[in-house]
């Protein structure tokens, strides 16, 4: 292995700490310290409205449904669409619109959730239990996470642009459209977690404020989901300028373990929705019995 795929490997691994470290931190204090501190009965009136939207938006960013995502959104972004090296400014300006197209692909999700809420009230399908979700809620993660390893099955194999709209939205000119599918999956993915969440805090609004303070706090509440995944693609799409020099090196190598990456994510987030929602509580929900 040359000296540049060595540095390459080390980087990387730094960024799967990273990656990982900041979603554990999300998730112990941003989704626990949310269920522990502040999504209690006694609790909500302490806040103001605003302030208990943009806990409740960190909490859902950071559920264990959604940030086990994030090294495989991580490693599409740094392996897709052309690699080659820009300016800082060049690199932020383009960080900056591909953050706002993944984060417009989490606020659609929150949008189609929220009309749902508001249509159906408390008598939404969002269980507060993962072991109690409805089929409905169920399959919309299992599909999230088979389309998530099915962008790593065709990073893997190379096939033609032409073989399925799947890979089309991996190519070239559609890498702006797969950060926008992948906003989509990273909620879809989190839909069991973030539909209890937005349910919590849109019945409360509604019962403490009026309508439009309601409409406000789901609003900020989403915005808030986007604005974390948008300083998160920012941050990669810098880190990704710096590594050019690698990346073009070792491209074919580096493309391989990112594919392996997401198919692994997407395969357990499948496998744990279909046989080990269980274990899943277990571990994650420490405060259900």
């Amino acid at each position: 292995m040359g000296s540049e795929n060595k540095k390459l490997l080390i980087y990387s691994l730094y960024v799967l700490v990273a990656v990982v470290l900041i979603g554990f931190l999300g998730y112990y204090f941003g989704f626990l310290g949310a269920i522990y501190n502040v999504m209690m009965p006694e609790r909500l009136g302490a806040f103001p409205l605003i302030i208990l939207s943009i806990i409740f938006g960190l909490a859902a960013f950071f559920s264990p449904c959604a940030f086990t995502v994030l090294p495989g959104y991580v490693a599409h972004f740094l392996t897709g669409g052309r690699v080659r090296k820009l300016t800082k400014a060049q690199t932020f300006r383009q960080s900056a619109y591909l953050g706002l197209v993944g984060a417009t692909g989490i606020v659609v999700v929150n949008m189609i959730v929220g009309v749902t809420i508001a249509a159906l009230g408390a008598a939404t399908p969002f269980a507060k239990d993962p072991r109690q979700d409805i089929a409905i809620i169920l399959g919309v993660r299992i599909v999230a996470g088979i389309l998530i390893a099915s962008l790593g099955v065709f990073t893997l194999l190379g096939k033609s642009i032409n073989i399925s709209w799947i890979y089309r939205l991996m190519a070239e000119k559609g890498f702006t459209k797969s950060i926008f599918f992948y906003g989509l999956l990273y909620n879809g993915a989190a839909i069991g977690c973030t539909g209890p969440i937005m349910l919590g805090l849109l019945l409360y609004a509604f019962a403490s404020a009026s309508f439009a303070g309601a409409i406000t706090a789901f609003l900020i509440f989403s915005l808030t989901m986007g604005l974390l995944m948008f300083l998160l693609t920012v941050l990669a799409g810098l880190f990704k300028n710096a590594l050019t020099p690698y990346l073009i090196a070792a491209a074919p190598i580096i493309k391989k373990v990112a594919a392996v990456v997401m198919i692994v994510i997407g395969l357990a987030i499948a496998l744990l929705t279909l046989e080990g929602n269980q274990i899943f509580v277990k571990i994650f929900f420490p405060f259900l019995k």
